[in-house]
């Protein structure tokens, strides 16, 4: 029976369970229920801080950037020169930065990182402790274009629905050390999963994964499903937007799968490798 690794737990492929859980961004789940206040003393020393802050808007910043220019444009010519024009770039560029970190923003105050796992502290100074074994999975969207903010996505054990973080403070590097941190973790739990029940399925059965070999199923209906021993693997890893690339000796294109935590998925298959060219 093949198994899939889902967002939210490790499930029977067969078996019936919740779809992919999604919130909307800017939000933080019910950080009251990620664990009981006044547990943070038990997962060790502070490792580092993260606090949130409120970017401003795409529409705001444009505007701002018109002012400057036109400011800059006066001063410049009341001066007679252009020097001024970087000193007062430069002095825009503090001013808005400044603004943000005093700008009030939802969600949780800061999120401590502690040797056992992580702490909410929300705005009224509650604090809510997330254990790293209680963490299934992460996700990290780098944000877009026109104002669209970055975000990440928490799927503690046994939730139907993410923790979602945004407006955090080098929220990326957050991210990177959450999967530094629970990567050996969920790397054994699929080799567990491979164990007990014989394949691994990512991304709802685009890429099945068992002892012998994988099998891909292209996203395209009309795409032929490819099988590929591990003899014929050359490589797996997490490429920079969080999926799994596979590269195989017959195809010129890695094959390219989207999955949570694509570094412990990578160090997966690569154990399997190893192991069945040893």
């Amino acid at each position: 029976m093949a198994v899939t690794w889902s967002p939210t737990r490790v499930r029977s492929a067969g078996a019936a369970g919740p779809a992919d859980a999604t919130e909307s961004v800017g939000s933080v789940g019910s950080v009251g229920s990620v664990g009981p206040t006044g547990t943070a003393g038990r997962l060790g020393h502070v490792v580092r801080v993260y606090r949130r802050f409120r970017p401003l808007s795409w529409s705001a910043r444009m505007w701002l950037h018109f002012c400057g220019v036109a400011v800059s444009v006066v001063v410049c010519l009341a001066l007679g020169g252009w020097w001024p024009a970087p000193v007062l770039a430069a002095a825009a560029v503090v001013a808005v930065s400044g603004y943000e970190r005093l700008r009030p923003s939802p969600g949780p105050r800061s999120v401590r990182v502690h040797e056992g796992g992580l702490v909410l502290v929300s705005a009224d100074g509650r604090e809510a402790a997330l254990p790293w074994s209680a963490v299934e999975a992460t996700e990290y969207s780098p944000g877009g274009p026109r104002g669209v903010p970055e975000h990440g996505r928490i799927w503690p054990a046994g939730a139907d629905e993410p923790l979602v973080l945004a407006h955090v403070r080098d929220l990326g590097g957050l991210f990177r050390e959450l999967e530094e941190r629970l990567s050996p973790g969920l790397r054994a739990a699929l080799h567990e999963t491979l164990r007990t029940e014989g394949s691994v399925r990512f991304a709802r059965g685009r890429l099945t994964v068992t002892a012998g070999g994988l099998v891909h199923r292209p996203p395209h209906p009309l795409a032929a499903t490819e099988a590929h021993r591990w003899a014929e693997v050359h490589s797996a890893l997490a490429s920079g937007l969080g999926e799994l690339e596979v590269r195989t000796h017959s195809a010129g294109l890695p094959l390219t799968v989207p999955v949570l935590n694509a570094c412990a998925a990578a160090a997966f298959l690569e154990d399997l490798r190893a192991a069945a060219a040893g």
